[in-house]
């Protein structure tokens, strides 16, 4: 669907187009509850009472394990069991050991949704509404559509790694679920990986070279 975040050339001409100073990257699959395949779930939220709402995980959010008109919304891909919902005025933090990417379930995206990154130097990064799927033209508040509802994946190849992320709202709601994270091959790793190819791509050729023979 059109709110997804396509890499067509593939995980290595990603990396080699991004500049040495390159920030956070945004990336949204899109009706899709599938976490990175290098992910590691770090909050399912199944370790909390159970509810509509259940327990307790911050300033007017709650787990809930069901949704609930006008308080929560299952996300519609990827999520089962208990599930975040952020009210209006409320908040939940994450914080987390520092790390490459952050993922999360995403459901129903509103335009007065915010997500606060926390970097390991101090610093933060606010993504407001459609900034959280890195796409402005979005139905909000749509409970089924895949623009609204999918995997988010926020990347910080180079700079200070992530450290925490922070979801407000303004109004109800902010569902997610499934919080995880996971690392992205370092500079130099990908540096010998790509010499590493290019002497087997040069291996390749002299195998193949033809043989001259002088009469």
């Amino acid at each position: 669907m059109n709110g997804s975040v396509a890499f067509a050339a593939g995980a290595m001409a990603v990396v080699l187009a991004l500049p040495a100073s390159a920030t956070t990257t945004v990336s949204f699959h899109g009706g899709s509850g599938a976490l990175p395949a290098n992910a590691s779930i770090i909050e399912d939220f199944e370790g909390f009472a159970p509810g509509t709402p259940g327990g307790a995980i911050g300033p007017s959010a709650f787990v809930y394990n069901d949704s609930v008109s006008g308080q929560s919304a299952r996300p519609a891909f990827g999520s089962t069991g208990n599930f975040a919902s952020v009210l209006t005025g409320g908040a939940y933090t994450a914080d987390f050991g520092p790390t490459k990417a952050f993922s999360f379930v995403l459901g129903s995206l509103d335009t007065y949704n915010t997500l606060t990154l926390k970097y390991e130097n101090g610093t933060s990064q606010a993504y407001i509404g459609g900034q959280i799927i890195n796409d402005l033209n979005f139905p909000s508040g749509n409970q089924i559509s895949g623009e609204t509802n999918g995997v988010v994946t926020f990347t910080a190849a180079a700079g200070p790694r992530i450290v925490g992320a922070v979801f407000q709202s303004s109004q109800n709601s902010f569902e997610f679920d499934n919080l995880a994270t996971g690392a992205v091959p370092e500079p130099a790793t990908w540096a010998l990986m790509i010499g590493g190819f290019g002497l087997i791509g040069a291996a390749s050729r002299r195998r193949n070279r033809p043989v001259v023979t002088y009469a």
